[in-house]
């Protein structure tokens, strides 16, 4: 009998309309059957998913499966702007950098996958072909001059900067260019001789030196279109032209003093199509691929929802007298949309199978029905019914469900291996190399048979079992609860961080000879790791001694009852005696002097609440889009500043907050945000920094 992706194959080949796989409720499981399915066929998908954040976790366990399997896919992601069209604001800068980055590749070929939302698949964009000539090619040898590069560079959106320390910036000295493509992993430095290309070396930005010569060099635009000062001129009498109602006058002025002098202006992204029209879509930049669809019917709801807020904020800008462009000129039409989805063969991931997608759509139907005789603007919303559950269409039903969740009960998570049959692959994904040691050593002391196992090192956003496949995937949070990221909590949100014990972290680090603390029994000094048998079974301790050479053996599981001893101090400390209370009567006069502190402390608090500040306001719609345009997961930590910071700011009591963390940790995205909402309120904010550098690069971000 065939196998499960045997059997999905067929199905996608047997001519049906359209072919459902119900059972796969998280994206790691689906990422798993496409990347089996890709090996075996060789086809290319694209996976269409509800938003940005679920196409980065589309992306990272499709790169982790190929990577596991040694044959890593070439993968694409295009996201959909985070920012309204008709709010005057550009998008973020990496929005649009990854935008064209992605259009480039795709001009170039059809990657194994595609990865993009709803949002993007609507909007209209410029061509592959045109596109593609964006970005310029050089090759050595080639008769072009500096000047004419530079006008290319420009044109493709990147930024003069000398020197060069990111991507899609580029310098200019003498007849050497320097640019940073974002698709390399370092910059080039093309030399010129005259107006000929005589070499290209790539080189270290940080020590400026070449490291290899390049035949020839592909420069990727840094935003989907090219565009000149003489572009946004054209675009400025065009603009008179179509705008030319008195309502318009005060927001087109505002916009043509820029473009007139040939500068860009915020937003200028969704007006310039007015003198260069987007004739295609992502969906003109690929043929002969399988659609995936990750739960339709919250696709066909973030389809109707965009829609329906286009045509809302359309309307209130030109109530408003702002200037926009009509939909139909920037997104695909409902029609258009439905026409181009059904040439296309799909896999349909529906969690609840068809059953639940025909309910959806009787009962979608009912609603419109029983509101048809209301005013249109009471009415229900017309359904798309893009993904409708036709009677050709196949449905393979397949077992998976999430593994258990173990917190840190490593006796548990052990038992539970066991029994699991020997058949099965065992596939534990850690994040670290540290915390794939770690599992190690916890298999080894709970004599856990590790013969089907695998341990890897990896990013998955969740782990899965699927018995057909004899398949189970445990991740890191998995089993330790532990996460070194998590999505933005809402102010409302009950922030719960991970017990980690201090020894945790940096137990690595130790040495023997270095002194340590345990909760019961004070001060000791680390001498290494020592295995003892016992029962037949052997086990890892650490060895802590004490005073008069005592000693205490630790098991390696219980680290969280010990951390590392820090003082200012030069000298040895003194080693607590075992047995004895001069450690507990250490901790109690600790706890005394704890006590006096807070008491001291809450008088202090106390007489600051009596003094008035300023209440800022709740966080507007621009405190959400500023946020939402950061590129990284906030952690634990972070949110629960943020979250702190913002009650703080909103209460008339002064604030005075202090955030501790290391270099890079990301305390100044924490103060941009507070900086941000500080400006909505019209106040100012003072950046104080010890040194001219610092303040620079404060300036920068």
């Amino acid at each position: 009998m065939p196998g499960l992706i045997e059997r999905i194959a067929a199905e996608i080949d047997s001519g049906r309309r359209s072919v459902t796989l119900s059972g796969l409720s998280s994206v790691a499981s689906k990422a798993y059957i496409l990347t089996q399915l890709r090996s075996l066929t060789g086809k290319r998908f694209v996976v269409l998913t509800e938003s940005n954040i679920s196409a980065d976790l589309w992306t990272t366990d499709l790169r982790f499966f190929g990577e596991l399997a040694e044959n890593l896919p070439a993968i694409v992601e295009l996201p959909g702007f985070e920012t309204e069209v008709y709010s005057g604001v550009s998008p973020h800068a990496e929005t649009l950098e990854r935008r064209a980055l992605a259009l480039w590749q795709l001009s170039h070929g059809t990657p194994d996958f595609l990865i993009l939302p709803p949002r993007a698949l609507l909007a209209r964009t410029v061509s592959p072909r045109e596109i593609g000539k964006i970005g310029p090619r050089i090759d050595r040898d080639d008769d072009i001059s500096p000047e004419s590069l530079i006008v290319s560079l420009e044109a493709a959106g990147y930024v003069r900067e000398d020197p060069i320390y990111n991507v899609g910036q580029f310098s200019v000295r003498g007849g050497i260019v320097d640019v940073w493509s974002p698709q390399d992993a370092m910059p080039s430095r093309i030399e010129f001789f005259g107006d000929t290309v005589d070499s290209i070396r790539s080189f270290d930005p940080e020590t400026q030196l070449s490291t290899e010569q390049i035949r020839s060099l592909s420069i990727a635009p840094m935003r989907e279109f090219a565009v000149s000062p003489n572009d946004l001129r054209d675009w400025a009498d065009l603009a008179r032209e179509h705008f030319a109602d008195p309502r318009f006058e005060r927001a087109l002025r505002d916009r043509t003093d820029f473009a007139d002098e040939g500068e860009s202006f915020l937003g200028w992204e969704f007006l310039l199509p007015l003198s260069r029209p987007l004739g295609s879509t992502v969906l003109d930049y690929f043929n002969d691929v399988v659609l995936i669809v990750d739960e339709p019917a919250m696709i066909e709801r973030e389809f109707q929802k965009l829609y329906d807020d286009i045509s809302t904020q359309y309307a209130a800008l030109m109530d408003a007298g702002g200037i926009g462009l009509e939909p139909d000129r920037l997104f695909l039409k409902q029609e258009e949309l439905r026409a181009r989805l059904d040439t296309v063969s799909r896999v349909e991931l529906r969690a609840l199978g068809k059953t639940a997608a025909v309910t959806d759509e009787e009962f979608a139907a009912a609603e419109f029905t029983m509101s048809s005789d209301l005013s249109i603007g009471q009415r229900a919303r017309d359904p798309l019914f893009l993904f409708p559950s036709v009677e050709n269409s196949g449905e393979i039903v397949v077992s998976s469900r999430a593994t258990r969740k173990f917190h840190g009960n490593f006796a548990d998570f052990a038992a539970h291996v066991k029994s699991q049959k020997m058949s099965d692959r065992v596939i534990y994904a850690m994040v670290t190399k540290g915390m794939a040691e770690r599992i190690d050593e916890i298999l080894r002391d709970y004599a856990v048979v590790a013969e089907t196992g695998t341990i890897v090192i990896g990013h998955l956003s969740g782990g899965f079992e699927m018995p057909e496949q004899a398949l189970i995937i445990y991740t890191e949070s998995d089993i330790f609860g532990e996460t070194s990221e998590v999505p933005a909590p809402t102010p409302t949100a009950t922030i719960r961080k991970p017990r980690l014990g201090a020894f945790i972290s940096d137990f690595r680090d130790l040495k023997i000879g270095d002194y340590v603390v345990h909760v019961d029994h004070g001060l000791g000094r680390f001498e290494g790791l020592k295995t003892i048998s016992s029962h037949g079974t052997e086990r890892e301790f650490m060895l802590l001694v004490y005073a008069d050479d005592a000693k205490l053996f630790v098991p390696v599981e219980r680290l969280d009852l010990v951390s590392r001893y820090s003082s200012g101090e030069a000298t040895s400390p003194a080693l607590d005696r075992l047995g004895s209370i001069g450690w507990q009567k250490t901790k109690a006069k600790a706890k005394r002097a704890m006590r006096d502190m807070a008491d001291e402390l809450l008088k202090l608090y106390a007489e600051r609440k009596l003094v008035q500040g300023y209440a800022f306001s709740p966080d507007a719609p621009w405190q959400h889009e500023f946020e939402d345009a950061f590129p990284f997961e906030l952690t634990v930590d972070q949110a629960s500043a943020i979250v702190d910071i913002k009650a703080d700011m909103e209460t008339p009591r002064p604030m005075d907050r202090l955030i501790i963390g290391d270099v890079g940790y990301g305390k100044t995205e924490v103060a941009m945000r507070a900086a941000f909402k500080a400006v909505m309120d019209g106040k100012q904010v003072a950046v104080l920094t010890p040194t001219t550098i610092l303040a620079y690069q404060h300036f920068e971000s």
